[in-house]
């Protein structure tokens, strides 16, 4: 085989492995956004209410449970005291 044939089958093989590559996070990202309608309107640990703003969106975390479908909202203040727990357990 010559060099032109060996890179034309090597540019095959990457094309092929981009699209599997592609196709696995898009199938990953269809089943995130169809678990979008379970996102609860509250904080799950306080009930906090989820406010629909720009800062809320960047602050509040989304846990996703794929295998359970469970979709979790936590507030920044929740997120603090989970992290100061974490520390806690840490130290001892």
């Amino acid at each position: 085989m010559d060099k032109k044939h060996r890179k034309k089958l090597k540019r095959t093989a990457k094309k092929k492995k981009d699209k599997a590559v592609a196709k696995k996070t898009q199938d990953k990202m269809k089943k995130q956004i169809g678990m979008f309608d379970l996102l609860p309107k509250e904080c799950s640990a306080c009930e906090k209410v989820f406010p629909k703003t720009r800062e809320a969106h960047m602050s509040w975390r989304v846990v996703v449970k794929e295998e359970q479908k469970k979709v979790r909202l936590f507030c920044p203040e929740c997120q603090e005291k989970a992290q100061a727990l974490v520390e806690n357990k840490d130290e001892i």
